[in-house]
């Protein structure tokens, strides 16, 4: 039996012939000199073109252990995010009983060590400005319910109570502290900021009086509910310190030599289920304005471009209309589907593309920007990251590239039909970094490409 081989991309259509089933899998190459073209009674396939969507996922856990995000970038036509860190704190120990009666207070430092990872987004070559603020409401992780009246669904992503990135908390909008400083990206650069005095003595003679407020960590709590570190709206980057953030309470005493000693106590975050990463988008003035939970947009009022942020949760949706339709076609079988999305590397200076374990997956989500599902690497149970292809000297795009051939099956299931195939980035990526990229564009329209591979039976 004669069995065809029809390569499709993006709406062009190219046909080979072979004798033997087990060819397709060893060669890919395609012949465009078949004669038996008009036998195989093709369809037009223009109706395989791509439509994209530019949506928010929901409920994004930042809290837990990672890195702590701070700062503030800036993409063209996009707009700005801005990332803070809350934390709670409290004593490292609660013994103050070293701490002796002619002991004086000197200073109270917030110190925050850079990430080992170096992640850094956005441009580095200003000089940034971080204020510390005092939260005055407590953190609180919130439960998800899922059913009820509006048959609620939770991502997948989310399996325990969490403090999500969109989530606001008050804090004394008088900083405890200010530092004016400019990054170096390429060291382990370390901020020291210095606090309040008043409120460093207070904290100070409390230890030192063994107050009740400072003796348990549920008195403690009450006292303090713990610190936000809010960058400037002038700032144009964000970088990754590490979890281990502490403040330092400097105090000295005369010591037995007749010098006087320094020595300090420190406040540590020890419940990391109460520290998270607050993520904000400001993209007013650009196209995506517009674009909220409630509110999608699709890709011909953003001029074909979409945006993947990690944090905020933006996301693109992507449609191929007749898809479904076309792998249902009876007398195929698909041997290879595979997805291509180039994405913007003019700026990768200083929006480095995510590769490895950082880089973009693919959800399956409801139209409320609900990610039910992910796709998978073929043949495992593990999410599928887009294989990176790095842009070259003559002017091609970097792109990512995807195995879809699990996807099918999910397409032509009638369970799967409200969900749809979402771009976005693995879920440890999506949570824990600043991570951002912009699908490219040719004519005001995505460069996103579906070649599909099948067997054509006579």
């Amino acid at each position: 039996m004669l069995k065809h081989f029809i390569f499709i991309a993006f709406g062009f259509v190219f046909v080979g012939a072979s004798v033997l089933l087990s060819s397709c899998e060893k060669d890919m190459a395609i012949a465009l000199n078949n004669d038996n073209v008009d036998a195989l009674n093709l369809a037009s396939v223009d109706s395989l073109s791509v439509q994209i969507t530019n949506l928010t996922l929901q409920h994004i856990p930042t809290s837990g252990a990672g890195a702590i995000l701070l700062g503030r970038y800036v993409r063209d036509g996009v707009g700005s995010v801005t990332v803070a860190p809350y934390f709670q704190v409290e004593p490292e120990n609660y013994t103050y009983t070293d701490i002796p009666e002619d002991a004086r207070f000197d200073s109270v430092r917030l110190v925050l060590r850079r990430h080992n990872q170096l992640h850094v987004q956005g441009d580095t070559t200003q000089s940034h400005t971080i204020r510390v603020h005092r939260i005055t409401q407590r953190l609180e992780t919130t439960t998800l319910q899922a059913g009820g009246i509006n048959n609620v669904e939770i991502p997948f992503y989310v399996q325990n109570p969490a403090i999500f990135g969109n989530q606001s908390f008050q804090v004394d909008q008088t900083p405890l502290g200010e530092l004016s400083y400019l990054p170096a990206p390429g060291r382990r650069q370390s901020l020291s900021i210095r606090l309040d005095n008043a409120f460093g003595q207070d904290l100070f003679d409390k230890m030192q009086a063994d107050d009740a407020r400072v003796i348990s960590a549920a008195n403690f709590t009450e006292y303090m509910n713990g610190f936000a570190v809010i960058p400037d709206e002038e700032n144009t980057s964000v970088i990754a310190y590490n979890d281990t953030i502490q403040a330092e309470i400097h105090y000295s005493y005369i010591g037995a030599g007749g010098l006087r000693e320094a020595a300090q106590k420190d406040l540590v975050i020890r419940n990391y289920n109460l520290k998270y990463n607050k993520y904000s988008a400001d993209r007013s003035g650009t196209p995506f304005q517009s674009l909220t939970p409630l509110n999608p947009l699709p890709g011909t009022q953003t001029n074909g471009v979409g945006v993947v942020q990690a944090g905020t949760g933006a996301a693109v949706r992507i449609d191929f209309p007749a898809l479904r339709n076309f792998l249902q076609t009876p007398g195929i079988a698909v041997n290879k589907l595979e997805l291509e999305v180039e994405v913007e590397s003019n700026e990768s200076f200083m929006y480095p593309l995510p590769t490895g374990q950082d880089a973009p997956s693919l959800y399956l989500a409801n139209s409320s920007g609900v990610a039910l599902n992910f796709i998978r690497a073929p043949f495992t149970t593990d999410i599928q990251r887009g294989q990176y292809i790095p842009a070259n000297n003559t002017g091609q795009n970097a792109t990512y590239r995807f195995n879809l051939i699990e996807y099918v099956r999910t397409i032509n299931s009638e369970s799967n039909a409200p969900s749809g195939l979402v771009l976005s980035l693995p879920p440890a990526s999506l949570v824990g970094t600043a991570n951002s990229l912009l699908i490219a564009t040719e004519d005001n329209k995505p460069k996103i490409k579906l070649n599909i591979l099948y067997t054509k039976f006579n």
